[in-house]
C-alpha cells in the first residue's frame, strides 16, 4: 500500500536537507579560497542562492504531495475500520480483530510519517 519514495540517493528527507546544506556550505568555503574576480564571485553567489531557493521550493512541493498522499491513505484506511465501533458485540472473528490491529499499526506509522513531513514542511516555510 505504501509507495516507494526516494528523497535522494537513499537518504531520509531530513538527512537530505542536512546534506544539501552541508554541500552548499562546502561550496561557499571552496569558493572563498579561490581568488576570483569580484563580478565572478557575485555571479556564483547569485547562482547558489537561486539553487537553494529552487531546492526549497522543490522540497516543499514534494513534502506537500507526500502529506496529501498520506492523508488520502489514512482516510481510506480508517473507512475500513468501521467495525471497531461494534467490537464489544459478538460478530468479529479473531482473524478480523488481528487484521484490524495490523491496520491500526499501519495507519499509525503512516500518520507518524505524515507528521514528520508536516514538521519538515513547517521548517522550510519558517526559513523563508
Amino acid at each position: 500500500m505504501e509507495k516507494n519514495r526516494d528523497p535522494g540517493l537513499g537518504e531520509t528527507s531530513q538527512e537530505t536537507g542536512q546534506t544539501d546544506r552541508q554541500l552548499i556550505e562546502q561550496i561557499h568555503r571552496e569558493l572563498a579560497r579561490l581568488d576570483l574576480p569580484c563580478d565572478c564571485k557575485m555571479e556564483l553567489d547569485r547562482a547558489i542562492v537561486a539553487i537553494e531557493a529552487w531546492h526549497r521550493l522543490k522540497r516543499r512541493k514534494d513534502l506537500a504531495r507526500s502529506v496529501a498522499e498520506d492523508y488520502r491513505q489514512i482516510v481510506s484506511g480508517i473507512s475500513f475500520l468501521e467495525d471497531l465501533g461494534t467490537v464489544d458485540q459478538p460478530g468479529l472473528t479473531a482473524q478480523e480483530l488481528r487484521d484490524h490491529a495490523e491496520s491500526l499499526k499501519f495507519l499509525a506509522d503512516l500518520a507518524d510519517r505524515c507528521a514528520r513531513s508536516l514538521n519538515e514542511l513547517s521548517g522550510i516555510s519558517d526559513g523563508d
